[in-house]
């Protein structure tokens, strides 16, 4: 019966293309994408610092399913320098708007129109870059976490101790009981420890960090000196800066600051119960959030 074949049709988009992952060729990026036939409007996710794409396919595959499935794709990039996109942009200069042309360049591949972008920490800055230059702005850009000036001076979060650590490893390492043994001189929490354990990949009989070191540490110094404030005090998109109730990140000039940007077009939020990782420290409060403000595009 046709009331059959329409059930069938939806049961098969529902499953095609769920989540596909596309590797990097060409010197663009790969991506991981959530999608089924027939979808309409257009979601980019952009990781942070030593991230991956993957890092958010739970969140990318929960809100896609709370926006609609018929109607929304996602698409969870690798930024240069990281993950299966860890040779893009090589012998280039690495910082956050050569990133956020690489996202454009991408959606221009692919023939996407990103109706919104998502950006965390180091991916919250590219989001931003990205309003400001690309061909064609995002009806909404989120921005998480992610302070849009410049912060230079001081490792108050330790972040530069822990690119240099890694930096100083060697490129191949035997297992992760041996990355922990190389990294305890520095002190770093077994928590931390564990966590750039998930970041290496098999290669052979030893072990490699799926990120390039030398590019992060490159994108941090681009993070911290990039001045993105433009994005927000003259903004083309909609934009929403969410601040983790426990980030230690935000300075009262820079939330001052932000109050003085246009109301109109730009929101700023507070997400509860969440530090600096908010989609892993309170998934279902920012998934909330999302879903309520992108549904109105």
């Amino acid at each position: 019966s046709s009331v059959a074949k329409i059930i069938k049709t939806k049961m098969l988009a529902r499953f095609i293309r769920r989540a596909s992952t596309h590797a990097s060729s060409n010197n663009f990026l790969s991506y991981e994408i959530h999608d089924s036939p027939g979808t309409h409007k257009c979601l980019y996710v952009l990781h942070g610092l030593l991230g991956t794409g993957r890092n958010w396919r739970s969140m990318s595959q929960n809100l896609r399913k709370a926006l609609g499935t018929d109607t929304w794709r996602v698409v969870a990039v690798d930024l240069r320098g990281h993950g299966k996109s860890r040779d893009v942009g090589k012998g280039s200069s690495h910082d956050v708007r050569s990133a956020a042309k690489d996202v454009e360049a991408l959606a221009q591949l692919r023939g996407d129109t990103i109706d919104c972008l998502i950006g965390h920490s180091l991916g919250g800055k590219i989001a931003l870059e990205f309003s400001k230059s690309s061909a064609k702005a995002p009806k909404q850009v989120w921005s998480l976490d992610s302070v849009p000036g410049t912060a230079i001076g001081g490792d108050v979060h330790g972040v530069e101790k822990v690119l240099q650590a890694v930096q100083q490893l060697p490129q191949r390492i035997p297992s992760r009981r041996a990355l922990a043994t190389l990294l305890a001189p520095y002190n770093f929490s077994t928590e931390l420890v564990d966590w750039l354990g998930s970041n290496l990949q098999n290669v052979g009989d030893e072990l490699e960090f799926v990120f390039d070191i030398n590019v992060a540490i490159k994108m941090y110094d681009s993070y911290h000196t990039t001045d993105s404030w433009p994005a927000l005090e003259a903004p083309v998109s909609e934009m929403f800066v969410v601040k983790a109730a426990r980030s230690a990140r935000w300075k009262p000039e820079c939330l001052e600051r932000l109050n003085r940007a246009p109301q109109d077009r730009v929101k700023f939020l507070e997400l509860e119960n969440a530090g600096h990782w908010v989609h892993s420290d309170n998934p279902r409060g920012l998934l909330e959030m999302l879903q309520t403000h992108i549904s109105k595009i």
